[in-house]
């Protein structure tokens, strides 16, 4: 028998009930409660060894659980007929005074047994608590001693939790709202074990705030991925995992990644210094930074690809320049993992959500490969081609594919001339965009480390 049924399909029952709240219906069956929530009660004994003022408490509060679009159904090894009993029996004689929820009764302790809250000595239940899903799936279990009560206070908080996907802290009372664990975000406050400073940064699907460790006593940027975000925590953890085992100079390290405390947050080194965004907007830069702030992107991209991992939407805000001229690239490989396409204003060129496989899109659209913009999934050459964005803009001083609305950059990144863009970069870039900026991803074949020796060899040269 599992000692856990958390994430497991709820054992199917098919149970006879008390007629009361509803005298027509006789049985309950677990599927008449499918596309709903349910809470299942299990106790002992009618009008011994259990309080009846639980299960009045979860009948007082049942507007509360409809309002959650939920069901209560309590279950003991006892006879339809003495629960009925039991129901209709006034309080100052023991009994429950009435409920507006069923009884049912599991006379041979099948179903009590199932659950793992069958005590066959006594022949009866043991005190459980479950909560099963709309999906039919188990989603909190406990089981208490016989001489241990529950609080239906308790029972709505964490039901509240479940259907807001946030934490379930143990201070929150209900208020008929849904628990909201970004509250806990905000400066000054301590979440898990960071102590929140300041927000520093804010994208389309994650806040970033710095923090402190205090476990560790160092600074750090917390990304915390917004609730609208189309992204499970299970899948940004495991993404996050993958890129932690990068190791190098010019890419920002991933620390931790927790879920511990309610949100999947995701603790990276904390780079002071502006995003080459900034710089590009702010001052022009002169030949040696451009060389060496070119030569550290592609140096960390290196190291990416050979490990095997994607960026997928490299672009000057992804980058971050400190003020000792060291590079570090952010965000590898996450972008790749969220599934939605943003519906933007056509008269707007914004970031767009795009999506891993061909049925949609991710990335920011004037840095993305023309394959991209066909839907078509990022790649090591992907990666290329936006770098190649981005050294055009340093060489520049604007955007390659900055003009007009989403569709017609898109158009325009897909009809690109890589001989004019290298023209107007001029030396000591042109070489290096005329293969970088090909349409076609299959003849875009100069890699990251061929990237990283042809600028040494300008450095050298110049």
């Amino acid at each position: 028998m599992p000692t856990t049924f958390v994430g497991n399909p709820a054992p199917l029952f098919d149970l006879p009930r008390t007629r009361l709240p509803e005298p027509f219906r006789e049985r309950s069956r677990l599927l008449d409660y499918r596309g709903r929530w349910l809470v299942l009660v299990f106790y002992p004994r009618d009008f011994s060894m259990v309080c009846p003022t639980e299960l009045i408490a979860l009948s007082q509060r049942r507007e509360e659980f409809a309002a959650l679009d939920c069901e209560v159904l309590a279950i003991s090894c006892d006879t339809v007929e003495l629960h009925e009993r039991w129901m209709t029996t006034p309080k100052a004689q023991g009994g429950l005074g009435g409920l507006n929820f069923p009884l049912a009764s599991d006379l041979d302790g099948k179903v009590s047994e199932a659950y793992g809250v069958f005590e066959p000595r006594q022949n009866l239940a043991v005190r459980g608590t479950f909560i099963v899903d709309p999906k039919g799936l188990i989603q909190y279990q406990v089981v208490h001693s016989l001489s241990v009560g529950r609080r239906s206070q308790e029972v709505l908080r964490v039901l509240t939790a479940l259907q807001s996907g946030g934490l379930c802290r143990e201070d929150w009372m209900t208020d008929g709202s849904h628990l909201d664990p970004y509250t806990m975000l905000g400066p000054g406050n301590i979440f898990s074990h960071y102590y929140m400073e300041s927000e520093i940064g804010v994208g389309t699907f994650a806040r970033v705030y710095l923090a402190r460790d205090l476990q560790l006593d160092r600074p750090v940027a917390l990304k915390v991925f917004r609730r609208d975000c189309p992204v499970t925590p299970s899948t940004v953890l495991a993404e996050a995992r993958s890129v932690a085992a990068l190791n190098h100079p010019n890419i920002c390290t991933i620390y931790a990644v927790d879920d511990t405390a309610g949100l999947p947050v995701i603790a990276m080194e904390y780079v002071q210094g502006r995003s080459l965004a900034h710089h590009l907007r702010d001052s022009e830069m002169r030949m040696d930074e451009r060389l060496s702030v070119a030569r550290q992107i592609a140096g960390g991209m290196a190291a990416a690809h050979d490990a095997g991992i994607v960026h997928g939407d490299l672009k000057p805000e992804n980058i971050m320049v400190g003020g000792d001229g060291l590079v570090k690239v952010l965000d590898f490989g996450l972008a790749r993992r969220i599934h939605r396409v943003n519906l933007v204003n056509p008269d707007e060129t914004s970031e767009l959500g795009l999506a891993e496989s061909g049925d949609g899109l991710f990335g920011t659209p004037r840095y993305l490969a023309p394959e991209q913009t066909r839907g078509e999934p990022a790649t090591f050459a992907s990666d290329v081609f936006a770098l190649g964005a981005v050294l055009y803009e340093m060489a520049t001083g604007r955007p390659a594919f900055a003009e007009g609305n989403v569709l017609q950059v898109m158009d325009r990144i897909r009809n690109v001339d890589p001989e004019r863009m290298a023209s107007e970069a001029g030396e000591p870039f042109t070489c290096l965009l005329r293969s970088m900026l090909l349409p076609d991803p299959t003849e875009r074949d100069l890699d990251m480390r061929r990237i990283v020796a042809e600028i040494d060899a300008v450095c050298e040269s110049v």
